[in-house]
């Protein structure tokens, strides 16, 4: 039997419905009724369909609605809708692309890569929403009504199955969840006791990989029927974890540009001196050797990444009390599944 985050929905036919699907989604998930529509078709939109703050912040979020057919949204597509983003006033804080294709990796990883460019210039991040994911909207609890509302006759089919799980089922995805999390605080904990010299590759995807029961869409509607308030706290602790394997990406770069300058040799000329530091006028092979330029640079360098290792061990502290409370929680319920 399908459910509604496993099923393949029937795609909008027009792109208007497309956007007030949109629209009503996001209206709930930024907890803002005062979210819209952006224009109507023929005015410029700066590559904004909707519009609207999480939790009455005084930053927006902007989301344009794509309907197309698989493999037609491009890299090219992407990027020009987010410079057409950029010119949003006032500045937007995400920027979220919503469409009908299905998923797609290559785009996941396109995405992915220019966020870590983007971070590093403070420009907003982009987010892709596939159909897959909009349909594991519509099967949330809370959504129902707007399942209802746009399909009504797939709404009552899975209202049925649903009747028909057991309290077995939804206690073992509880307690596999919560051990899949209580390993991904194990490795929190082992980031946190180390230094900055320690950082290795193993924390760009470590967390990433452990993931079996949240990578399985009917486990995580078994997971928004026990509560919404859980499933938004297991949906911000995966966020952050993603958050923490960018933010060790970066400091592994900045740590391999120092020493990538540090490798360069000192200038020694016949009578002995040491080129760079102050030496006029510049050797016409200055850009091969050890400059004041190049220690200025490694200085701020190490400034920067002294600074965003802290930040970094401040992030692995707040997710780690994050991910122990899930645990939890996910105990207390598998507990109460068995009773």
């Amino acid at each position: 039997m399908p459910t509604p985050s496993t099923s393949h929905l029937p795609k909008p036919k027009s792109w208007d419905e497309f956007e007030d699907i949109t629209w009503e989604i996001y209206q709930r998930k930024w907890h803002d009724n005062q979210a819209q529509r952006y224009g109507r078709s023929g005015q410029a939109q700066n590559g904004i369909d909707i519009y609207g703050r999480q939790n009455s912040s005084d930053k927006y979020i902007g989301v344009q609605c794509k309907r197309v057919e698989d493999n037609k949204l491009t890299k090219k597509i992407i990027q020009a809708e987010i410079v057409k983003a950029e010119c949003f006033s006032p500045p937007l804080s995400e920027y979220i692309i919503a469409t009908t294709a299905s998923r797609d990796a290559k785009l996941q990883d396109f995405v992915r890569s220019l966020n870590e460019k983007r971070r590093l210039e403070n420009k907003f991040p982009v987010y892709i929403v596939f159909w897959e994911d909009i349909c594991n909207d519509l099967a949330e609890p809370n959504n129902r009504d707007l399942l209802k509302k746009y399909y009504s006759e797939w709404e009552q089919i899975f209202s049925n199955q649903e009747k028909s799980i057991s309290s077995e089922q939804v206690a073992s995805i509880h307690c596999l969840l919560s051990l899949e999390i209580q390993q991904d605080c194990n490795l929190l904990q082992e980031l946190l006791n180390q230094n900055q010299d320690a950082l290795s590759k193993k924390w760009q995807s470590c967390f990433s990989k452990n993931r079996g029961v949240w990578r399985e869409e009917s486990s995580r509607l078994l997971l928004a029927r026990s509560s919404t308030e859980l499933m938004s706290k297991i949906q911000k602790f995966y966020h952050q974890l993603d958050d923490i394997e960018s933010r060790c990406k970066s400091l592994l770069a900045l740590r391999y540009r120092i020493e990538l300058v540090n490798s360069k040799p000192m200038y020694i000329d016949s009578k002995g001196g040491i080129f760079g530091f102050n030496t006029k006028p510049l050797h016409p092979l200055a850009s091969c050797f050890y400059t004041d330029s190049d220690l200025k640079e490694v200085f701020d360098l190490t400034e920067k990444s002294s600074t965003d290792f802290n930040k970094l061990k401040e992030k692995v502290h707040e997710t780690l009390n994050l991910g122990n409370q899930i645990t939890c929680e996910l105990i207390k319920l598998c507990s109460s599944d068995l009773i």
